[in-house]
C-alpha cells in the first residue's frame, strides 16, 4: 500500500471511530448524534417536550444535530447514565441534582424536606451564583458532568397500598421505596417510614409483590409509571419541590463548536415554560383519573408531617447544612 492510501485509510478510520462515538471534532461541519437517557416513559412531560427539543435542535442545525431521547430508563440506570457521561458514550441525561452525590455532597441539599415554598422558589434558589458554581466549577470539575438546565419535575408525594395516612406515626413499620442515595434515604425516614432502596425501573414489581409497601414521587411520574395500579392511595404530602437536572457530557460539550452550545443552551431555556406547563396540565388531569380508577388521594395533616420531617432531617444534616438551608429559605 502506497504512502497516500496508508494517510487516506488512516482518516477514515478516525472519522469512523470520532462518529461510533457521536461526536464530531471541533468546528467539523459533519452530523453529531447526542443519545439522551430520559427515566419517563413516552406520555410524561419531560419525554414529550424532549421530544419537541430534539426536533428544533435539528431545526436550528440544519438537521446536523441529531438528538435522539431513549425513554423508561432504557440505557441502564441513571447512576449507570452518569458513567456514560463521564467517559463519553452518552450525550445527555435528564435526572435530578443528588445523582451527582458522589462528587460534591452539597449537590443533596436541594432534596431537603419543606425546603421551597413553590416552583418559582425553587428556579430562582437555582440561580443563586454560589449554586451554579456548585454544578458548573467544582462538580464539573471532578466529574466531567455539566448541568445545562433545570427542570421542575413536580411536588413529591405518598403514595401506599392500603393505609389511609394522615400523620408520620401512621407510617411507622411502613417499607417506603427510596432511591440508594443517603439524602433521599434520609427524606423517606424523615416522613416516619422505613426507607427502602429500590432501582426505579425495578419499583413497579417491588410494589405489586410487597417487598416495599409504597414509594414516593410526583403525580405525573405516579401515573406514567403505572404505579396506581399497584397503590391504594396518594397522600398529598408534597414534602418536595422537585427540580430535575439535566446534565451533559464534557467530553462531548467541548467537541462542539460555540455557536452549537449556545444555541442548545437557548433551546433548552426556551421550552422550560412549556415544561411547566405541561406539568401543570398532566398533574390535573393524571390525579383526576387516578380518581376515577379508584385511586384514594388524600390531603393529611400538613403541619404534622412538616414539623416531622425538618425536626428529623436536621437532626442528621442540621450541622452540615442549616446555613445554606436558611439561605435558599431566605429567597425571594
Amino acid at each position: 500500500m502506497t504512502v497516500r492510501r496508508v494517510s487516506w485509510a488512516i482518516a477514515l478510520l478516525a472519522v469512523g471511530v470520532s462518529l461510533t462515538n457521536g461526536v464530531v471534532p471541533a468546528r467539523a461541519a459533519a452530523p453529531v448524534e447526542l443519545k439522551w437517557y430520559q427515566p419517563e416513559p413516552v406520555g410524561h412531560p419531560w419525554t414529550d417536550v424532549g421530544q419537541t427539543i430534539c426536533d428544533e435542535v435539528a431545526k436550528r442545525s440544519g438537521g446536523r444535530i441529531k438528538v435522539v431521547q431513549f425513554p423508561a430508563g432504557a440505557l441502564g440506570t441513571q447512576a449507570q447514565a452518569v458513567d456514560m457521561l463521564r467517559v463519553g458514550s452518552l450525550g445527555i441525561l435528564t435526572s435530578g441534582p443528588s445523582i451527582l452525590n458522589a462528587f460534591d455532597e452539597n449537590v443533596q441539599v436541594f432534596s431537603a424536606p419543606y425546603l421551597f415554598r413553590d416552583r418559582e422558589h425553587a428556579y430562582k434558589a437555582f440561580d443563586l451564583p454560589w449554586v451554579q458554581r456548585l454544578f458548573n466549577d467544582t462538580v464539573l470539575k471532578k466529574s466531567g458532568v455539566r448541568t445545562i438546565a433545570f427542570w421542575y419535575f413536580g411536588e413529591r408525594n405518598l403514595t401506599t397500598k392500603n393505609r389511609a395516612v394522615m400523620r408520620p406515626e401512621d407510617l411507622k413499620g411502613a417499607k417506603i421505596r427510596s432511591m440508594d442515595i443517603p439524602v433521599w434515604k434520609t427524606v423517606v425516614s424523615s416522613l416516619g417510614a422505613n426507607p427502602t432502596p429500590i432501582n426505579f425501573t425495578e419499583l413497579y414489581m417491588a410494589l405489586q409483590t410487597g417487598v416495599v409497601e409504597g414509594q414516593e414521587n410526583p403525580i405525573p411520574t405516579i401515573y406514567a409509571q403505572k404505579f396506581h395500579e399497584v397503590q391504594g392511595y396518594i397522600i398529598l404530602t408534597r414534602h418536595v419541590v422537585h427540580l430535575g437536572t439535566v446534565h451533559v457530557s464534557e467530553q462531548i460539550w467541548q467537541r462542539l463548536t460555540e455557536a452549537d452550545r449556545k444555541m442548545i443552551l437557548d433551546v433548552f431555556s426556551e421550552y422550560r415554560p412549556l415544561i411547566d406547563k405541561k406539568m401543570d396540565e398532566k398533574i390535573d388531569a393524571a390525579a383526576k383519573e387516578m380518581a376515577a380508577k379508584g385511586v384514594k388521594i388524600v390531603t393529611p395533616d400538613m403541619d404534622a408531617f412538616k414539623a416531622h420531617a425538618v425536626k428529623q432531617f436536621m437532626a442528621v444534616y442540621g450541622d452540615k447544612w442549616a446555613g445554606i438551608i436558611k439561605e435558599i429559605q431566605a429567597v425571594r
